[in-house]
C-alpha cells in the first residue's frame, strides 16, 4: 500500500513538472539541465516505456528514480535483458549499459511533445552501431512477476 502512495505521489509530480514546463516564459530559474542541483532533473524521463524501431522490433526500458534502467524483450522489468545508470544534461538523458555476453553500449534520449527518441548505442561493432527507437510512455503499471 505505501509503494501505491509513492507512485501516487510520483505521478502528480511528474504531472505538475509538465505542466509548469508548458509555461515557456523566459525566465531561465526553471532549468532542468541537471546541472542546477535540482533533485528533479530527469523525472519526466522515469516511468516505463515501449520503445520501436523502424522494424517494429519491440523492447521495454524502465527508467529508475534512482539512476539507474534496465531493458527487458517482454513487458516484465524483472525479465532483464539489459541494465544501466543514467544522467541528465541539458534535456539529454544518457545511460551506459551493458548487454551481458555481446558487449557495452549507451543509451542517448530526449522527449518532445509526450514522445521519446532513443539513440541506441552498440559499441560491439566497429564502429559503433546506432540503432533509432521512438518510445511512448505506458501508461498502466504493467505486471511483475516474482
Amino acid at each position: 500500500m505505501k509503494r501505491v502512495g509513492i507512485l501516487l505521489g510520483l505521478f502528480w509530480l511528474i504531472v505538475s513538472l509538465g505542466l509548469v514546463g508548458c509555461n515557456s516564459g523566459g525566465s531561465s530559474s526553471g532549468s532542468s539541465s541537471g546541472s542546477n542541483g535540482s533533485t528533479n532533473a530527469g523525472s519526466e524521463f522515469v516511468g516505463s516505456w515501449a520503445m520501436s524501431d523502424s522494424s517494429g522490433s519491440t523492447f521495454y526500458l524502465y527508467i529508475e528514480s534512482n539512476n539507474t534502467f534496465v531493458i527487458a524483450d517482454v513487458p516484465d522489468k524483472n525479465r532483464v535483458h539489459m541494465s544501466g545508470t543514467w544522467s541528465v544534461a541539458n534535456g539529454t538523458f544518457k545511460g551506459p549499459f551493458e548487454n551481458p555476453g555481446v558487449g557495452s553500449g549507451d543509451l542517448v534520449i530526449t522527449i518532445a511533445n509526450g514522445v521519446m527518441t532513443v539513440d541506441f548505442i552498440e559499441h560491439w561493432h566497429s564502429p559503433d552501431k546506432h540503432i533509432p527507437y521512438t518510445a511512448t510512455k505506458l501508461n498502466a503499471k504493467l505486471p511483475v512477476k516474482r
